[in-house]
């Protein structure tokens, strides 16, 4: 193609680019577009006009039809025009009066919004511009700055404002950051904040339409307030404290799927406000990255300020308050964020271990999250049920209630049970694939009294007696040691324990507290029996042995430590704490003191077992085989189980089966036959909260 060709098809391409940008959407750019150009042209020395003066004239030649001018059409087909007829365009140019435009509108919305004055917002449009639309690019790039983006001389010179005067605005700490209106690249160059330019691309028609977008309608919640119960007191002073209206940040904690964001929305509309959720998805739909979110949160804020009926709500909010360790980040704005939130902000993460201390400080309540007790489980499975159109019984509605698993979680299931016209199996099916690939157990809560006998367990103490003393009892703050070997029942009264007593248990395993980290161990049992207490519940840690042992015997300083925590924690007992052990002759003697009461499980008794044999099996105890001494409650569960999946039920074989438990767990006959009197001295020295009866 010839040159003088070539150079016609670009006229002509820029021109179909300039028609495009100016279209209808722009109406009257053109004109902003012609003004800034002018300024440009007329503050251009001579020197300068004669370098690039026909690159500018020829990119403003592409507007002659939106803004025709006499000036321009002479030197529109002259090689090189000369000074004089340049700065007549520049003249002529500077003499247009542009209409307003929709981007006018919007930032003039926005400066109403964030109270910025005509300046700030004059100076918001040429970023909006230069962003949208290509000729203004090219315009900069064309002139002879010294750069070819907007710095504070190049906004002076595009909207004809006085460079101090823009120099002042555009200083760190100037509204138009500290509202993130603008954004400082931190090399002397700003941007547009992301917000802003997809505000920009939506095209308002009427500033309530702006605002819908910004804000939308508060959710609302499909639990109810009665459903978060279990996190009382801290429910009510919640409520209480959003009821003055007065702006507070509150940190809500806790494991994915625990309810945190519905308690957020059901707080609010308790209170009389409405939750609104800083953090639009991106142009794609996807997560917005955190300055977009961090963009909205501070527009939420302003507009927040005129409509004190809002919350603001900042969900997994855990990357925006961590971001002291990353770059850019300032550790001292994210503390005045949360510590003047100016609008009632909640901010809901799930791992709070990860966030500063002076961020935690600045919080005026902090609420942690955990599986709601099985009351307010079954009530909402009940109701998830329903909305599922998944018909349980009542059976199913308490197995499902009873499985470990959140309540986010165990809906989902619910939903997929209703996609595969299924019922309570299916949803199973469906929460257990969720829970293994969290990493998390499903299993459901351990059975209580509907499946324990109390009497078929043996003790030096009165088990029964023992449930019914401790239920009647007004005093919650004791603690019990259940020691004995394996399958004698220690775990299982205690569940039974506190099924009497009505309460729920807050089980944990010495695995579930144990970590590899330097201090998290005895963060992990402080934790685990504070949340006890938060819930009223019993704290159970089976085979606590690793927390119990006797501390001249630690090799190492965290395993006194150890120790000692768990010591600390029984001096200021808030709730029932029981501990198992099967080693007892291996605790330390001050933790066996600590502990309220004490009780040692043994084999079961002749009579026992033969009671026992009857309810799984269905027979009675052959008469001419002998009980096998160290029989245990749990050997005749493994069994049970065994011959269920087998289809056995001959008693040669289930008692052979029920000798080689003994065998297995190595006890060898060690085990003692009937009643035994323990000695009244020695660590395991026994404060016995009733009598012995008689054997």
């Amino acid at each position: 193609m010839e040159p003088a060709l070539r150079e016609i098809a670009k006229k002509m391409g820029r021109r179909l680019t300039a028609q495009t940008e100016f279209g209808p959407h722009s109406k009257g750019e053109a004109a902003h577009f012609a003004n800034a150009a002018a300024r440009v042209l007329r503050a251009l020395t001579s020197h300068q006009l004669k370098r690039c003066g026909e690159d500018l004239i020829e990119l403003i030649e592409l507007i002659e039809q939106e803004v025709p001018v006499d000036a321009l059409r002479k030197v529109a087909n002259r090689e090189r025009p000369t000074l004089t007829e340049m700065r007549a365009v520049a003249r002529q140019l500077a003499l247009k009066r542009p209409e307003t435009t929709d981007l006018d509108r919007i930032f003039g919305w926005v400066g109403e919004l964030f109270g910025i004055d005509d300046t700030e917002i004059t100076i918001l449009t040429i970023f909006a511009r230069w962003g949208k639309l290509e000729c203004w690019r090219d315009l900069v790039r064309r002139a002879p700055f010294s750069c070819s983006n907007l710095t504070p001389t190049v906004v002076a010179r595009l909207s004809g404002l006085a460079s101090n005067l823009v120099e002042q605005k555009l200083m760190p700490g100037a509204p138009l950051f500290s509202c993130r209106l603008l954004h400082d690249d931190r090399d002397g160059e700003y941007s547009l904040s992301p917000l802003l330019k997809r505000l920009i691309r939506v095209n308002a028609e009427a500033q309530e339409e702006m605002l819908r977008w910004l804000m939308p309608d508060p959710e609302q919640g499909t639990l109810l307030w009665d459903d978060f119960e279990h996190i009382d007191p801290l429910r009510g002073v919640a409520l209480k404290v959003l009821a003055t209206k007065e702006p507070v940040s509150i940190l809500l904690f806790g494991e994915p799927g625990t309810g945190k964001t519905e308690f957020a929305r059901t707080l609010a509309a308790e209170a009389g406000s409405g939750a609104i959720f800083a953090g639009l998805a991106d142009d794609f739909g996807n997560e917005p990255e955190r300055s977009e979110r961090l963009d909205h949160l501070m527009v939420l804020r302003a507009m927040c300020r005129h409509h004190r009926n809002r919350v603001i709500v900042v969900d997994e909010a855990d990357d925006v308050l961590m971001l002291s360790e990353r770059k850019g980040s300032s550790k001292q704005w994210i503390n005045r964020l949360v510590e003047n939130p100016q609008v009632t902000t909640i901010w809901i993460v799930n791992q709070r271990s990860r966030l500063d201390p002076a961020i935690l400080r600045r919080m005026t309540l902090a609420i942690g999250f955990d599986r709601p007790r099985f009351s307010v489980r079954e009530r909402v499975v009940k109701r998830s049920a329903e909305a599922a159109s998944v018909t349980l019984s009542p059976a199913e509605l308490r197995d499902i209630a009873s499985l470990k698993a959140p309540p986010a979680v165990v809906a989902s299931g619910l939903k997929a049970a209703q996609l595969a016209s299924g019922g309570a199996d299916v949803a199973k099916t469906a929460i257990h694939s969720v829970m293994r690939i969290l990493g998390q157990s499903y299993a459901p809560d351990s059975p209580g009294s509907s499946v324990y006998d109390p009497q078929l367990s043996r003790a030096d103490t009165d088990l029964a007696r023992l449930s019914e003393q401790l239920a009647n009892s007004p005093d919650r703050e004791w603690s019990l040691l259940l020691s004995g070997p394996s399958g004698t029942g220690k775990s299982a009264f205690a569940r039974h324990l506190a099924e009497v007593m009505g309460i729920e248990v807050e089980e944990r395993r010495c695995s579930d507290l144990m970590s590899p980290y330097v201090g998290e161990t005895e963060q992990n049992i402080a934790e685990a029996f504070a949340r006890a207490a938060e819930r009223g519940a019993m704290l159970l840690i089976d085979e606590a042995d690793s927390f119990l042992y006797r501390r001249e015997a630690g090799q190492r300083s965290w395993e006194v430590s150890q120790v000692n925590e768990m010591l600390v924690q029984l001096e200021h007992l808030r709730t029932p704490f029981v501990a198992t052990t099967n080693l007892a002759d291996k605790l330390d003697a001050a933790t066996q003191r600590r502990f309220t009461m004490r009780a040692t499980f043994r084999s079961m008794t002749t009579d026992q077992a033969r009671k026992l044999f009857q309810a799984p099996f269905g027979q009675v105890w052959p008469a001419e085989w002998p009980v096998h001494e160290g029989q245990t409650p749990g050997d005749f569960a493994v069994v049970a189980h065994r011959a269920r999946l087998l289809s056995e039920r001959e008693p040669a074989v289930l008692l052979r089966w029920l000798r080689e438990e003994i065998e297995a767990r190595g006890d060898h006959g060690r085990g003692v036959m009937g009643f035994h009197v323990p000695r009244a001295s020695g660590p395991m020295q026994r404060l016995k909260p009733c009598e012995q009866e008689a054997a």
